[in-house]
């Protein structure tokens, strides 16, 4: 049996944890303050899967479509996670201007105040993280993130023999 509910076990023991579980779950521990301040404010129908349609929605509308690639999630998950938030009041969709075949995803007041709550969270948060780690620690984790973003983004996902080598260059094949 696993002795965190997160963690799956394999074979008996806990799966490992590799550094992208660990970045993952460190979003997760975070994302669910988030979602616990949203519930205190009176938005206790945002869950955590939300944040997926939240953090990728332009304030001029986007469509289903546009925000699934963005969240690198089907359209149809994307489209039940938004079809949630609009029956409870944070989303509406309207006709594309420049498509008259598309829907944009617009916020509502309400869907503006989850926005702005958790946008507000932003350096309450990051000063949790820096009691945490310290001030020096955080920077360097603030450009180590940076560093790999941009480091494997550069990339393509295919074609390659394997990730970019710790000097930036391309792997020797």
């Amino acid at each position: 049996m696993s002795t965190s509910r997160w963690i799956p076990v394999l074979a008996g023991r806990e799966r490992p944890a590799n550094l992208a579980v660990l970045m993952r779950e460190a979003f997760v521990a975070i994302n669910d303050l988030v979602i616990a301040r949203l519930a205190e404010r009176g938005h206790g129908d945002v869950r955590p899967a939300h944040a997926a349609v939240f953090q990728y929605l332009d304030d001029t509308g986007t469509t289903v479509s546009v925000l699934a690639e963005r969240a690198h999630m089907t359209k149809q998950a994307m489209a039940e996670l938004v079809r949630h938030l609009e029956e409870h009041g944070y989303l509406v969709r309207v006709p594309d201007p420049s498509d008259k075949r598309a829907k944009l995803v617009l916020p509502t007041d309400r869907g503006r105040d989850v926005i702005a709550v958790a946008q507000a969270l932003a350096p309450e948060l990051e000063g949790l993280v820096t009691e945490i780690l310290g001030a020096d620690r955080v920077l360097a984790l603030r450009a180590d993130l940076v560093t790999i973003r941009h480091a494997i983004t550069a990339y393509p996902t295919t074609g390659r023999d394997g990730p970019p080598s710790r000097g930036g260059g391309a792997s020797a094949t």
